[in-house]
């Protein structure tokens, strides 16, 4: 499983996620095995000085088709007048039949940077199947996440979102009468709550809002490392960002040899 994350500010957008991606494995006695890999990429620039930057997760791949191939054919027909929307439908134009073509269910991605000549900052959640596509603009000054935002939630509101229900759906079975009771308990734990200061602003400085970014995956990582079982994400954590008066950057990128450093034990 994949964690990503986008967030829309009036100075611009970051984007950021994992490195962890599943992959299935036949044997050679002709069983197949799933390995967690921990050094793909799912934060891309669309070009090379571009001002449009994309983050993916659900599917590693699209057949024999990369992300980074497909980003790379996006990056070809984008041109100086293309806005993000437009970029975003034109990317669902590549990708969808190559879904169909290879089966593959579900692909997420979050399409951001800046618009020509007024240069607003503008973002996409985008979820691709082999015949629908969403495509629904981010709401400025919100962050969005995909993958598993429990723990993250759990940290800063002080509960798990799931516990109110958990709690009514118990009484119900023990034949506790809950008329009129579910608004008042559900309101009383959020009264209890911690509020994500994220919520109140309706926006916030960029390194204010990439930190946010970085809170999200550093968490979510460290509970799926220290929680039973395999970690379904991992790996390090990449960040990039768009303002409004540059070209898309890099705030954590891992190198090439990132896999050889930790084979190494360096």
């Amino acid at each position: 499983m994949t964690i990503a994350a986008a967030y829309l500010v009036s100075e611009g957008v970051v984007l950021g996620a994992d490195s962890s991606t599943t992959v299935q494995v036949s044997t050679p006695q002709g069983t197949s095995v799933v390995q967690l890999l921990t050094h793909s990429q799912k934060v891309f620039e669309v070009g090379c000085d571009s001002r449009i930057g994309v983050c993916t997760w659900g599917a590693g791949n699209v057949g024999v088709f990369s992300h980074r191939t497909l980003i790379a054919q996006l990056s070809d027909k984008i041109t100086d007048k293309t806005t993000i929307e437009e970029a975003a439908n034109m990317f669902a134009d590549i990708v969808m039949p190559r879904m169909k073509e290879y089966n593959v269910p579900f692909i997420g991605y979050y399409m951001g940077g800046w618009n020509p000549e007024a240069r607003t900052p503008a973002c996409y959640h985008i979820e691709l199947k082999p015949e629908e596509r969403i495509i629904n603009p981010l709401q400025q000054g919100l962050c969005s996440f995909s993958g598993n935002p429990l723990f993250f939630t759990r940290v800063f509101r002080g509960f798990d979102p799931r516990l109110p229900q958990n709690i009514l759906e118990e009484l119900k079975k023990e034949d506790i009468s809950c008329e009129g009771l579910e608004d008042k308990f559900l309101k009383s734990f959020e009264r209890a709550s911690v509020p994500l200061a994220s919520v109140g602003f309706q926006d916030l400085p960029l390194r204010e809002a990439i930190d946010f970014i970085y809170s999200y995956l550093h968490i979510t990582v460290k509970a799926e490392k220290f929680k039973f079982g395999p970690p379904s994400c991992g790996g390090p954590i990449e960040l990039g960002f768009i303002s409004t008066d540059r070209l898309f950057r890099w705030v954590r990128h891992k190198p090439f040899y990132s896999a050889i450093i930790e084979q190494e034990g360096e």
